[in-house]
């Protein structure tokens, strides 16, 4: 019985352990592994500068930290859990354009971005009065 169950239990890691990795490498997110280019092939890599490589991985980093945030964001109501929600999604998204004005090298890319950062800080300081306002 003892033999049985240890086998039922293996069988069981790793069924789970093969769902998670075919979830991984076939989901919306294929190749992206929270934070590198571990996903990515030689030949995809090849010609990337140093540079780029740098600005990927902090775009991975800032996307990893707002979904985190985001689905970590709760409230006592609907209204209050998607403007908790929102404030980790603006603040994402300044993450990202701060990367793009940091490592970019078109000149109307950072325009944009610089114009984003603007916007986004806006959104965010009226989310935060409204929670402010209504006790979240």
């Amino acid at each position: 019985m003892r033999q049985i169950t240890t086998i039922l239990f293996a069988t069981t890691v790793f069924g789970l352990a093969a769902t998670l990795a075919t979830a991984q490498s076939t989901g919306p997110m294929k190749g992206m592994d929270g934070g590198s280019m571990a996903g990515m092939s030689a030949s995809d890599m090849k010609g990337m500068g140093n540079q780029n490589m740098m600005a990927m991985n902090a775009n991975m980093a800032a996307m990893r930290k707002m979904h985190t945030a985001m689905m970590n964001a709760k409230g006592s109501s609907a209204d209050v859990t998607f403007a908790r929600k929102m404030l980790a999604h603006h603040q994402g998204a300044i993450d990202m354009a701060q990367i793009e004005i940091k490592y970019g090298a078109d000149a109307e890319a950072k325009r944009m971005a610089k114009q984003m950062i603007a916007e986004q800080s806006k959104s965010k300081t009226e989310l935060q009065a409204w929670l402010a306002a209504h006790g979240g």
